[in-house]
């Protein structure tokens, strides 16, 4: 439950997950604007607009060629990295010897609930309507925001398995009860940066900020979920196998 010796560079939330949550935030915040440039255009994510894909939205189509094309370049070698789409036949293209992750392969499964929730949010904050010329520059934003959600909200695989081997004992006491688990991974002023800081961001770009805002906290109670569910399966599998807690994760595999 952690990594032997040296600490993986990965799991050092000061000097690698918070500048990268950082720079999503900006991401994020930049194409959610762009986002709402456009009116809602509700058959993107209806089936119908891809001739040689019938039954596929314009949205799954678009998703499915660039993450096809992150997996040719390695991007779900990484055990914190999660598709929307299926890419399990997808190789990668980079002679390289396999990246050591610092976590084991435990998919969190938010695909779904990320773009359920995207939706209502383009529901809620676009102008009704639709405009066919612009079909190919919104479904690009919808692509941007939602990459950058999923791998915003998977980040918190690194932080639960930092947290988690910073203090073994104390995850170990909860037995995976969720509410112990939430009062030891939760840092309400850090959750309050957030939120300040994707109003600043907001203004920055001339977005509204409640609308930048809803985004971000949605984004953290889904991080906390993921980071429930990565503690638990940690916490299961260590009993499980009887296994020394600081035994070196499994790496992915590609």
């Amino acid at each position: 439950m952690g990594t032997s010796g040296s600490k993986h560079p990965d799991l050092d939330l000061v000097q690698s997950i918070r500048p990268r949550l950082d720079i999503l935030a900006h991401e994020i915040v930049i194409a959610l604007e762009k986002r709402t440039r456009f009116p809602q255009n509700l058959e993107i994510y209806r089936p119908g607009l891809v001739p040689d894909e019938p039954d596929t939205p314009l949205l799954h189509h678009a998703l499915g060629m660039i993450e096809r094309t992150h997996a040719a370049l390695g991007r779900y070698t990484y055990a914190a990295q999660e598709a929307f789409t299926d890419v399990g036949g997808v190789h990668p293209v980079i002679a390289r010897a396999e990246p050591r992750n610092p976590i084991p392969l435990a998919p969190s499964g938010v695909g779904a609930r990320i773009v359920d929730f995207y939706l209502d949010w383009i529901r809620e904050r676009c102008a009704p309507g639709s405009d066919a010329r612009r079909y190919g520059e919104t479904v690009t934003a919808d692509v941007n925001v939602l990459l950058g959600i999923m791998e915003r909200v998977n980040l918190g695989k690194l932080v639960a398995e930092s947290k988690l081997a910073a203090d073994p004992q104390r995850f170990r006491a909860t037995e995976g009860r969720r509410d112990e688990i939430v009062e030891l991974i939760v840092r309400r002023d850090r959750e309050a940066e957030v939120r300040a800081s994707a109003e600043r961001l907001a203004r920055h770009y001339d977005f509204e900020p409640a609308a930048a805002v809803a985004v971000f906290e949605w984004m953290i109670a889904t991080t906390i979920d993921v980071e429930v569910r990565f503690i638990r399966m940690r916490l299961a599998e260590a009993e499980g196998a009887g296994s020394d807690p600081n035994a070196e994760a499994k790496p992915a595999q590609s």
